[in-house]
């Protein structure tokens, strides 16, 4: 069985074995129904992209993260992940660093001088954020792929979801 968050690691007494089993219980529960609702959905056609782009704005929201709104991003509104549906009808899942950040490294890589702190600080925050994106993506079991091009994820209709 997976890790469960017991609510008291180390029982001492009748009560908080019976809080543990109760966590176990509600855990394997779960696990049930959400097998039984990926039984269900199988053969089903795929989510409209609409749909997916909600669904996945709720749970990046759920899980703590600051969801840009999808209108085209302004120095005043940038930060936090955004969530958009592409040229293709595919949702893309991004984290853009702010216009300051990307200003700088792009006037130091002009200048080739792409050793500079400003360069290096954009490539660290950039792939950073992308791994956590991805980590926080695969834990809500969303598949997912690279772009072509960059960072982000293109968040996969669970029909066309890779087997691994």
């Amino acid at each position: 069985m997976a890790s469960i968050n017991y609510p008291y690691p180390d029982p001492e007494n009748e009560a908080e074995r019976a809080v543990n089993r109760q966590a176990a219980d509600d855990y394997q529960r779960q696990e049930e129904e959400a097998a039984t609702l990926l039984h269900l959905t199988e053969g089903l056609p795929p989510v409209a992209p609409e749909l997916l782009l909600e669904q996945v704005r709720l749970d990046l929201a759920t899980a703590g993260l600051h969801v840009a709104p999808p209108a085209p991003l302004t120095d005043e509104g940038q930060g936090g992940v955004v969530v958009y549906i592409n040229d293709d009808a595919q949702v893309v899942v991004d984290w853009p660093s702010h216009a300051r950040l990307d200003r700088a490294a792009l006037d130091m890589v002009e200048a080739d001088r792409t050793d500079d702190e400003a360069v290096i600080r954009y490539e660290v925050v950039r792939s950073a954020v992308d791994t956590a994106l991805g980590t926080i993506l695969a834990g809500f079991r969303y598949a997912t792929r690279r772009p072509e091009f960059g960072f982000g994820h293109i968040v996969l209709q669970t029909s066309t979801a890779p087997d691994s």
